[in-house]
């Protein structure tokens, strides 16, 4: 006679064991699948509490019994033994999107997991791990990504009974915060001075076409807030000229490449709106692209000639200095941080953490002190 499920509960430590409550009985079921069944076992309760702690003692002696067991295999499926071999396997399911940064991580710690057998992976082994890392000069940022994928090919494992449990890993410790170095206002405006005369200066066609793009790319990525791969993605079809209350032009755009997803009516400003004005006197199609090259050499070269490529502190900067630039003159503006963090596809604790953590209060004096005026009390 069939049954209805009239309640379903997961155990708080075991994700993979499930309690039932049927029709047929008062007191609850619990079930889990391992190793290609689906396992039963009656807690003659109908308490959830208890059924939870004699559920959970089941789960964990079955656990101990299945790992004992000799593993067996379908007789046609590629036998999988060592990580590598794993690796291999959960590749296939990524998406062409995510292949690259999976296999620049795995390039990286090829040497360590390949053959090691994913039967023996214990917290000693991540362990070592991390020493064999960090001998290297690899911090816990890196080695937290490193880990992140080692998790993700045995959780894969799991799922296709490879394992019967992830192993424990443990902590890499407390990852130190990263602040993107920016473009102070008077730095920006001298970069794009040098940029203007190396343009003037160029000794070729082909030369002065790579500075132009150059200068409009790290314009409009400093106008539109937007991640270096976002700007690189972008078509002219993404793109609508609008108008501002002040009767300026800016451009709405529809993000589509992006690690945080689609993004549309992502608002740009003016320099952004009059970079697509220049690029699309053109002839172009809406599919191609608005900005075609790279310009990793090309903004370095740019960087190190105006005497920029470092910090005060030493820092080195990059492409992804401008969406920080961006980012810290929307903020020393005054505008909303709640906008400028859904303008700008991140968060404001990103934003504190990441973007502002350099900003100071020298570097907008009048809008600290225009904020207050602290008067000196009288004395009596």
């Amino acid at each position: 006679m069939p049954y209805s499920i009239i309640e379903r509960h997961t155990h708080p430590k075991h994700p993979r064991l499930v309690f039932l409550l049927t029709s047929q009985s008062q007191n609850f079921l619990a079930r889990t699948y391992l190793k290609g069944k689906l396992r039963y076992k009656s807690t003659s309760t109908p308490s959830l509490r208890t059924a939870f702690r004699v559920g959970g003692e089941w789960y964990a002696d079955l656990l101990r019994r299945v790992l004992s067991e000799p593993p067996s295999r379908p007789k046609h499926s590629k036998v999988v033994q060592t990580l590598g071999d794993a690796f291999a396997q959960y590749r296939r399911q990524l998406s062409s999107k995510q292949l690259p940064d999976a296999d620049t991580i795995w390039s990286a710690i090829r040497a360590f997991w390949d053959d090691r057998d994913i039967g023996s992976i214990t917290p000693t082994v991540f362990k070592e791990f991390y020493a064999f890392r960090r001998s290297t000069g690899v911090g816990n940022h890196t080695l937290h990504k490193n880990v992140t994928l080692i998790r993700q090919i045995l959780k894969h494992c799991a799922e296709e009974e490879m394992i019967a449990a992830l192993p424990f890993i443990p902590r890499i410790g407390k990852i130190a915060q990263n602040p993107r170095k920016w473009l102070s206002p008077d730095e920006w405006k001298h970069l794009q001075g040098v940029s203007r005369q190396r343009i003037e200066s160029a000794t070729n066609v082909r030369t002065r076409h790579q500075r132009q793009e150059c200068h409009d790319f790290m314009i409009f990525t400093v106008h539109s807030m937007m991640r270096v791969d976002e700007v690189k993605h972008l078509r002219f079809g993404d793109c609508e000229l609008a108008m501002n209350g002040q009767g300026d032009d800016v451009l709405i755009v529809n993000v589509r490449v992006s690690k945080t997803g689609p993004r549309p009516n992502v608002v740009c400003l003016v320099g952004a709106a009059s970079v697509y004005k220049r690029r699309l006197a053109k002839e172009v199609t809406d599919e191609d692209l608005i900005f075609k090259d790279d310009h990793v050499r090309a903004f370095q070269s740019l960087l190190k000639a105006a005497d920029l490529y470092e910090d005060g502190n030493g820092n080195t900067r990059n492409r992804k200095s401008l969406r920080a630039t961006g980012i810290s003159f929307r903020i020393l503006e005054g505008a909303n941080l709640t906008l400028i963090a859904n303008n700008s596809g991140t968060s404001i604790s990103s934003i504190s953490n990441f973007y502002a953590k350099h900003l100071r209060g020298t570097d907008d004096i009048d809008a600290l002190t225009s904020i207050t005026r602290l008067t000196k009390r009288p004395r009596h």
